[in-house]
């Protein structure tokens, strides 16, 4: 085998998932390249090796198992909850004031903070907001594309650092796999959360959205989406003008509850179940979190929620649950079957060398203090090519975090490696053309995905500029709260100068 032949899979993906933006067939392809090349190009013991010795293995284990039964009782339960009507109803008090009293302001905000609180799933989130918010929105002569951007934003962004989430079990056992057969003791778990504060990008989006909100920060083209929509009635994508009768119909029995209750249950018996699966008389969190029973302890409260989540479904639609639990489930089957494909595929990557490859001819170019910035960077600009945030997370991760490891990089450096690759598909996911976020962000709040994208990039790429400014800080050796903090203040400090030229003709006005 060629020297240079273990760098051959990756790129074979990238390119495949550049021409063809299928990310699960693009994974797939390489794979099937690496097991050709472990094999010295003989097809039939490349096809036995691909079975025998990764794709069976990979889907071994209780970790492996654990985030296929989550991700899948969790896409039911985020279904049954937007079906239910309860976050409809939680918003339905903003339609009964005034218009002289409701102000925008007001609005956005709450819907800002539904978005925040339907933590659980970025495509639910989506489509429930842009559903129940559009007509509110229509009535304050607030564009489309502006509602575009505040649920896209926030859907993708809360999604992916919330620890209970669709993305989590995906997550968790992307972060296991490029950790694997190392000398790493920490835990998937403990890794994730001490990559929270080195995704930047994730954080200022979701400071930057109320910022905006209050400052009224208008960039590039949505400066014409808003004078636009003060002009004419918002129509939808077809041309059509927007109806509070666009609303979907509640059932007589619906009631918020039938949003809250589960969420509390999720939230609860998720690290509930984690505590009480411990065994022995020495109980810690440190140990809970540790321990090799947490996906056993996931799949049991994902189970609890998805229960409580029937039982506060209206009773005059029970019929319709075996519906909406069927299309939740089956709307995350394409995301798990990337998650499989990343899952061979690291496997394959780690029989070749790939990572250690990488890793010696990148020793004495660069430091590795440098590598998150880089894999950013490197992330943002697939999952914005490609429109697929599962599929460069399956990609990067199994290469990243064994480069990493082969560099020198301790648990600190890990942990922003991990923030690095999560927030650079987000990057794409929430503001690529190609992306189902961006898609059903922009049909569920009645504009076009391009006019979306037109009017959502200039805030992405401002949020981008302050998270390689927090990389670069982490890479001189500030901590990750200090960096990502700093990049916070000098984000807010320049939304308040661009905006106020914009706060002080309103005040001349309201004189």
């Amino acid at each position: 085998m060629d020297a240079a032949a273990p760098l051959l899979p990756p790129v074979v993906a990238l390119v495949l998932i550049f021409a063809t933006r299928r990310a699960s067939l693009s994974l797939a392809a390489a794979v099937f390249v690496g097991v050709l090349l472990l094999n010295d190009g003989a097809l039939i013991p490349a096809l036995k090796s691909l079975f025998a010795d990764h794709l069976f293995p990979a889907l071994s284990g209780s970790w492996h198992l654990g985030a296929i039964l989550f991700t899948l009782l969790l896409g039911s339960f985020a279904t049954i909850l937007e079906r239910s009507g309860g976050f409809q109803i939680l918003l339905q008090p903003l339609t009964h004031r005034r218009e002289n009293r409701t102000s925008r302001t007001h609005l956005l905000t709450g819907i800002y903070g539904l978005g925040l609180l339907c933590f659980f799933d970025g495509l639910a989130n989506a489509v429930l907001l842009g559903r129940v918010a559009r007509p509110l929105t229509d009535g304050l002569r607030i564009s489309r594309q502006f509602l575009a951007y505040l649920i896209d934003s926030t859907s993708a962004c809360v999604a992916c650092v919330a620890f209970i989430s669709t993305w989590i079990a995906t997550q968790l056992s992307l972060i296991g796999l490029g950790t694997a057969n190392s000398a790493v003791t920490d835990s998937p778990i403990s890794l994730f959360f001490a990559s929270i504060p080195a995704n930047p990008y994730c954080l200022l989006t979701l400071l930057l959205l109320p910022l905006v909100i209050y400052r009224h920060l208008l960039l590039g083209p949505m400066k014409k989406a808003e004078a636009n929509a003060q002009i004419t009635m918002p129509q939808d994508a077809e041309g059509s003008p927007s109806s509070p009768s666009s609303q979907p119909s509640l059932a007589p029995d619906a009631s918020s509850l039938s949003a809250i209750l589960p969420l509390i249950v999720l939230v609860l018996a998720v690290p509930s179940c984690i505590w009480l699966w411990q065994e022995g008389p020495d109980r810690s969190w440190r140990q809970a979190f540790s321990s090799a029973e947490v996906p056993h302890a996931m799949v049991a409260a994902s189970i609890m929620a998805l229960g409580s989540a029937c039982l506060a479904f209206p009773r005059s639609r029970w019929k319709e649950l075996d519906h909406h639990a069927l299309e939740g489930a089956s709307s995350l089957l394409p995301a798990l079957l990337i998650l499989i494909a990343a899952w061979t595929l690291g496997s394959v990557f780690q029989d070749l060398g790939t990572a250690g490859l990488i890793a010696d001819r990148l020793a004495a170019t660069s430091s590795p203090v440098w590598l998150p910035l880089t894999v950013f960077l490197l992330g943002s600009l697939t999952s914005f090519l490609t429109g697929t945030s599962w599929g460069t997370m399956g990609l990067l991760m199994p290469i990243v975090l064994p480069l990493g490891l082969d560099l020198g990089a301790d648990s600190a450096l890990l942990s922003q490696l991990i923030g690095a690759v999560f927030g650079g598909a987000v990057f794409g996911d929430h503001c690529s053309p190609f992306s189902d976020t961006t898609i059903v962000s922009s049909l569920a709040s009645g504009c076009t995905p391009t006019s979306h994208v037109a009017t959502q990039l200039p805030y992405a790429l401002l949020t981008s500029t302050f998270a390689l400014l927090a990389y670069s800080l982490m890479a001189l050796s500030l901590d990750p709260w200090l960096a990502t903090a700093t990049a916070a203040l000098g984000l807010t400090g320049v939304v308040f100068l661009l905006s106020r030229p914009a706060a002080e003709s309103r005040k001349l006005r309201n004189l």
